[in-house]
């Protein structure tokens, strides 16, 4: 039995240590971005040239998640249980194969670019994204790299390849605006800058690879081999697709009447997107965390919980602070002239999704973990299939209404997902999971509410509420941990 409490130790000790690292790197992604739309919104100084540019930004975006078809999920399973296997050869097949597909995809998106620059209304785009598909190579192998690491459980060197490209994809925005191409051409110049920082990032990250694996590059290609690696990764990717795609898809729909919306709503993307880096650092870290044990159910479902559980007492305070103050924080990052009637519903609603999506993005991960994938596919398709079928119908009446689709879609994907939990036979501790880390919020809740009617008070029960929050969090999770279910829960006798 000690033997048992001492690797629990190790486990929480393993798990904080890796999402403090992969936070602090999601979280300076985050801010480089934000920081670069917040000087990219006062330079323009235009919310319609702001649009246009966060329009392209987002259709880049929705194209680059249809990259790597699996090869990166089945690539960090391999390294988290094969090691030796993805060196010699699943690392230099992986690579090939989402190649292969990013100049598919490339090819496709010089296609379409003509017909998405007509709908838009915007001449230029046509160019910009005729630019762009060159990065989706580029894009490709910096995903296969990033991933080589993510397997082999060094989030450290994950975390600051993360931060690289996002330095030099956010500065090449911002090159774009400030030096355009041609006469005036904004979005030339962005597609251009961006795609400079693309190569820069791809040769470091192959450089760091070829550094710390020493991967055999040149080998025999078995089709077998990558077809097992699809087989695998294809419901993962697809699942990403599923799960990602509404902001941008949701935002292309908008952008066809609105473009002054599409910068509103990019601003709560960016807001509600230090919320979600959350659950995105426990994502990475769940996945080899709990694959790790995929021999052990019993351990995996107490690694899943425990990952859930410390994901909701960090994102739950955080929901509720961006709901309770969306305008305030609204006009302090990006000034009032980007700040509408519904900015504050916009920010409100994108949080909400955030925290429901979190219950989807993580189960999905802790099942792929044991080797069951198919829960992460068919919950995100539940989550997109009400932007799908009612947003294009209803975006030219009300933009809002589209985001209150959009986040019903992943409160009902939250249901799905527990509802698969039970179907394969991994029911988790859902008390320990999203009970008890609701608590200290609550209170904390109370105090903020109570605040903004005491006048010349509120700064003092503002400090309470905080106070509050940490001292219970901290009384909760040691009562826990004291506690004879706990114990057993912890796998004790």
């Amino acid at each position: 039995m000690p033997r048992l409490k001492l690797a629990l130790k190790d486990n929480q000790r393993f798990l904080i240590r890796s999402f403090s690292i992969i936070v602090l790197g999601l979280f300076i992604n985050q801010l480089l971005q934000t920081v670069g739309s917040i000087i990219l919104a006062r330079v323009l100084d235009d919310p319609g040239k702001f649009g246009e540019v966060n329009l392209l930004l987002q259709v880049f975006g929705m194209v680059t998640l249809f990259l790597n078809v699996g090869f990166t999920s089945s690539l960090v399973y391999t390294f988290s249980t094969q090691a030796k296997e993805a060196i010699q050869s699943k690392l230099r097949l992986a690579l090939l194969g989402s190649v292969f597909f990013a100049v598919v995809l490339s090819l496709l998106l010089t296609i379409l670019a003509p017909i998405l620059s007509n709908a838009y209304k915007l001449p230029e785009l046509k160019g910009a994204l005729i630019m762009s598909s060159v990065m989706l190579v580029f894009n490709s192998i910096i995903n296969i790299g990033v991933s080589s690491f993510s397997g082999s459980r060094d989030f450290k060197t994950q975390a600051f390849f993360m931060v690289v490209s996002t330095i030099f994809s956010t500065s090449g925005t911002l090159l774009g605006v400030l030096w355009p191409l041609g006469s005036n051409s904004v979005l030339w110049g962005v597609s251009f800058w961006m795609g400079v920082g693309a190569i820069l990032a791809a040769a470091y990250i192959c450089w760091k690879v070829e550094k710390e694996h020493h991967p055999v590059w040149w080998g025999p290609i078995s089709l077998k081999e990558l077809k097992e690696m699809m087989k695998y990764g294809v419901p993962l990717w697809a699942g990403t697709i599923a799960k990602a795609f509404q902001q941008p898809f949701m935002l292309m729909m908008i952008g066809s009447s609105s473009v002054i919306a599409v910068g509103y709503l990019t601003n709560a993307i960016r807001i509600t997107g230090f919320i979600g880096i959350v659950t995105w650092a426990f994502m990475i870290v769940t996945f080899p965390f709990v694959a790790e044990s995929s021999r052990d159910l019993a351990e995996s479902k107490r690694r899943g919980t425990l990952c859930i559980r410390y994901n909701n007492l960090i994102l739950y305070p955080l929901t509720l602070i961006i709901c309770l103050y969306p305008n305030q924080i609204n006009g302090f990052l990006f000034g009032n002239s980007y700040t509408s009637s519904d900015s504050a519903v916009y920010i409100r609603l994108l949080a909400l999704g955030v925290l429901f999506s979190s219950v989807g993005r993580l189960g999905g991960n802790i099942l792929a973990g044991i080797g069951k994938t198919k829960a992460n596919f068919w919950v995100m398709v539940v989550a997109g299939i009400f932007v799908v079928a009612i947003v294009p119908f209803i975006v030219t009446y009300n933009p809002v209404w589209s985001v209150w689709v959009y986040t019903g879609g992943w409160a009902f994907s939250a249901l799905s997902m527990i509802w698969f939990f039970y179907l394969e036979g991994f029911p988790l501790n859902w008390w320990k999971a999203y009970g008890e880390p609701l608590i200290p919020t609550l209170v904390m809740g109370v105090f903020m509410v109570v605040s903004g009617f005491t006048g010349p008070f509120m700064t003092s029960f503002l400090i309470i509420a905080v106070a509050s929050l940490l001292v219970l969090t901290l009384l909760v999770e040691m009562n826990t941990l004291k506690t004879p279910n706990f114990r057993s829960f912890r796998g004790k006798s």
